[in-house]
Order: C-alpha cells, then sequence, then structure tokens
C-alpha cells in the first residue's frame, strides 16, 4: 500500500523511476533514474549540447541535474541494489534497507599507492606517450590480424588499448587481445565497460586480468547496445558506471599490491566536447578523485576546443602530472568516416570533413591528424592515442612513427615561450 502511494505521488511530481533507494536530495529533486543507462553519478561522455547520448531528442538529465544543483555532494553513490527496485524508498529510508546505495560514499585517497605499470611511470616522468587503439576480433581466428599489426607497430608504441565489445558489439574479450599485444613486448591497456558487468564480477575479472599480468586498465560506462530500444527502462539500466567501477578497484588498491605484488593504472575517459563544458571538466575532476589516475579522451578534432576544456582541467593544478592522452582519429575510408561522425558523443569539425572529401584523401587526414597531434603537445598532453578507422598500414605507420618527433618539437617551443 505504502509503495502505491509513494509510486503514484512521486511518478507526477519527480518523474520517479521507483528505484527504491531514491537519492532525489542529492540531485535537487530531479530523478536521475530517467537517464536511459540509469547512471548515478553523472552524464555519460555521450552528452553533446546538453542532449541525451541514446535519446537525442531528449535533455541530459544529468545536465539539468548538474545546472540546478551547482556543487556536486561530493562523493560517489554506489551501484543501485537491485533487490530494491519497485519497494517503497520510504520504507527502505525508515529500515535502513537502502543506506549502502542512498548515502554518497566518501572518496579514498590512494595517491601514496604508485601505479606499477611502465605506461604509468613514463607518464610521471613527464615522457611524452603514443599508444594505438586495436579493436578485439569476433572470433579467435581474428587474432592474427592483431598479430600482424603488433609486427609492424610495436617499435613505435608505448601501450596499446585492447576494446571489449566497441560499440556494443560482441567480440574477445581485452585481455584476448591483450595477449597478443604483451607477447610483442608492448603494455596493455585492458578495458572494462559498466555496462556488461556486476560489481562482483567485475573485481573478479580484473583480478583474473591482473594475475595474467595486464597493469593498465581503461575502465568506461559504455556505449547503448545497438540492439536494444532506447527508451528509460529498468531493464536496460546499466550495472555500473565508470566513476563506481574506477571506486570499487581503487578502494582494494591495498589488496591487490598485498595480493598480486603491484598496484594497477586506471583509466577514465573524458569528452573535451560535452556541453556544457564545465560539467565535463567536474566530471573528470570527480573521476579523479574517485581514483582515475590517467585519462583518455574522446576523439579530438578541434585544438582551440580541446585546448579550453585543457586548461579548466588543469587550473589549479599546474604543478601535478599531466595525465590526459587525446584522442586522434585516422580516416582513411569514407565509409569509416561516416562511422565516426556518427559515434554518439565525437563532434566532428568541419577541417576533418575538408580532409576526407580533398583529392588527395587519405594523404590528407594524415597531415591534419599530424596537425591536431602538434596542436595538443603545444598545449602540453601527455601524449596521444591513435584512433584507426581504416587508415591504410603504411600511412598509420608513418603517424606513429613521426609524431613523437613533431610531439617533442611542440614541447621545445612550449618551453621556450614558458622560459
Amino acid at each position: 500500500m505504502i509503495y502505491e502511494i509513494e509510486k503514484w505521488v512521486k511518478e507526477r511530481l519527480f518523474a520517479c523511476q521507483t528505484c527504491g533507494q531514491c537519492i532525489l536530495s542529492n540531485t535537487s529533486l530531479i530523478c536521475p533514474m530517467n537517464c536511459p543507462k540509469g547512471l548515478r553519478n553523472g552524464p555519460c561522455g555521450g552528452t553533446l549540447d546538453g542532449k541525451c547520448e541514446v535519446i537525442p531528442e531528449i535533455d541530459c538529465v544529468w545536465t539539468r541535474i548538474e545546472k540546478k544543483r551547482g556543487e556536486s555532494p561530493g562523493g560517489i553513490q554506489l551501484p543501485f541494489e537491485p533487490s530494491l527496485l519497485n519497494t517503497a524508498s520510504y520504507v527502505n529510508l525508515l529500515t535502513g534497507r537502502d543506506k549502502e546505495t542512498r548515502i554518497p560514499k566518501q572518496f579514498i585517497d590512494s595517491k601514496h599507492l604508485a601505479a606499477s605499470s611502465t605506461l604509468a611511470k613514463k607518464m610521471r616522468d613527464g615522457q611524452f606517450v603514443v599508444t594505438l587503439e586495436i579493436a578485439s576480433p569476433r572470433k579467435s581466428s581474428g587474432l592474427k590480424s592483431v598479430e600482424r599489426i603488433m609486427e609492424r607497430i610495436a617499435p613505435h608504441v608505448d601501450a596499446v588499448n585492447t576494446t571489449t565489445n566497441a560499440g556494443g558489439k560482441p567480440s574477445l574479450h581485452s585481455t584476448e587481445s591483450g595477449e597478443v599485444v604483451q607477447a610483442y613486448g608492448v603494455e596493455s591497456v585492458i578495458q572494462f565497460c559498466g555496462r556488461d558487468h556486476e560489481p562482483e564480477d567485475f573485481l573478479n575479472e580484473v583480478r583474473k586480468a591482473m594475475e595474467m599480468g595486464f597493469k593498465n586498465f581503461l575502465l568506461l560506462t559504455g556505449d547503448w547496445l545497438p540492439d536494444v530500444t532506447c527508451e528509460v527502462s529498468q531493464q536496460s539500466w546499466f550495472p555500473m558506471d565508470s566513476s563506481q567501477m574506477i571506486y570499487l578497484i581503487n578502494r582494494q588498491l591495498e589488496e591487490f599490491r598485498r595480493d598480486q605484488g603491484f598496484v594497477p593504472y586506471i583509466g577514465c575517459a573524458a569528452n573535451p566536447f560535452s556541453s556544457p563544458m564545465q560539467i565535463s571538466v567536474d566530471r573528470l575532476a570527480a573521476k579523479r578523485h574517485a581514483g582515475a589516475r590517467f585519462c583518455q579522451t574522446q576523439a579530438v578534432t578541434h585544438v582551440p576546443t580541446f585546448g579550453d576544456w585543457y586548461r579548466r582541467v588543469r587550473d589549479g593544478r599546474e604543478n601535478e602530472p599531466k595525465l590526459t592522452i587525446p584522442s586522434i582519429p585516422l580516416v582513411g575510408s569514407k565509409k569509416c568516416f561516416d562511422i565516426l561522425c556518427n559515434l554518439p558523443g565525437v563532434y566532428v569539425h568541419p577541417s576533418l570533413h575538408r580532409a576526407v572529401g580533398a583529392d588527395d584523401f587519405p594523404e590528407s587526414t594524415l597531415k591534419w591528424a599530424f596537425e591536431i597531434a602538434e596542436g595538443v603537445c603545444e598545449l602540453g598532453a601527455a601524449g596521444v592515442h591513435a584512433m584507426n578507422f581504416a587508415m591504410p598500414p603504411d600511412l598509420i605507420d608513418e603517424f606513429l612513427v613521426e609524431v613523437r618527433n613533431k610531439a617533442n618539437k611542440a614541447r621545445t617551443q612550449l618551453m621556450n615561450v614558458d622560459a
């Protein structure tokens, strides 16, 4: 009876989604569970112009929340408890059943635990790093293609990010491709998506990956699954978001160091082109406080916008290591360019459209990529991450070989200006 009354009232007042562990007091009385992904700690990286990634016709609920409340509570909401869905939140409040998931947890300071990977050490020391993204194949037979790529590029990269279920399409797990990468003496960055794992399962998978020798982890909320209806529904809520994944690993670091003998390097994603921009900046700061040690951005296609975002990210942190790696798309196919243009949260600047339409395409897009790389390096980025959109292998190799030289020249110019 209490549940039915509460449901009737709160649906009309707050568009309540009856999660049973209400956090309206932390979200300015706007129900965050109207996010199709069910996110409880802020917007995903797919928010452009304040619109929802999944249902672009509606405003992002978290953009509305952040605009209204101003400062965030300064903690982390744990993943929702499924057993409380469709129960009376007032009863759960009185009995304390919802305490774990209703009250934000304070961030845990783990700065004294230095990450153990080579990539972490290079970035802490201020070395310019070059990373490449390789999509995990759908079947084991596809690992041969990963081997062929590694034979070419191993000497030129500091790490390789192997994806898992990119774009929501099934693939081998990141660790399977990562084993091929490590066989060539290159560190792998293992990817996990909150969309795909319950909390306990996620931590078990991280432990397994660490036992396999993997030390770098990129934790993402995840894209919407292509075969799932775009709507707000309890059935499609993601088990976790990236902030929750980061927090869960961060509070296990002492245990990981004791059991595995090393501390993992925890990475997150950010989108400099999300708007309002300050919400993206604040979201990254929250992930950093939750335990993220490095950041890989969404595709960067316009240096001035990235520069505005990056200056805000670095404000007040000028003496701390630079740990942001901008992603640069290498476009060698017009079909793949169309895919890039339709990826959630990706802003494609007209300059890239012009490069794709040039007579000397894809050489023109390679030149464009170098210009973007030099631009972000002049701004002080920690490195670059190459995202391959069917660029011919010889042009990928040229980018990986030359970008480090160009970056060092750009950094030298930056140092001379600062001096």
